[in-house]
């Protein structure tokens, strides 16, 4: 796959959750850190996926791991402000 194709399928959404983080973690493992970040901000940015703080966690994480502090803190502020329910253990009805 291309590093065009990841983008299009993020930007499409339709990767599933397990798609993006295992194509993310291959990009990682490779070196290829810059592409793992763009495609997590792509699909966060078009996903729909009622497990999108999932997501968050790792990019924050990945964001993290890059010393990209501010950006990583940011990310945990989406996961935070955002998916409470799912941090408490209460999944919304």
């Amino acid at each position: 796959m291309t590093t065009n194709e990841y983008h299009l399928g993020a930007k499409l959404t339709t990767f599933t959750l397990s798609e993006l983080t295992q194509t993310a973690n291959e990009l990682e493992a490779s070196g290829r850190y810059k592409e793992a970040i763009d495609l997590y901000r792509q699909w966060l940015k078009h996903s729909q996926d009622e497990r999108k703080h999932v997501a968050w966690f790792h990019y924050g994480w990945l964001l993290q791991k890059q010393n990209m502090f501010s950006d990583a803190a940011n990310a945990y502020d989406q996961l935070t402000n955002n998916y409470a329910n799912y941090l408490s253990g209460h999944a919304a009805a």
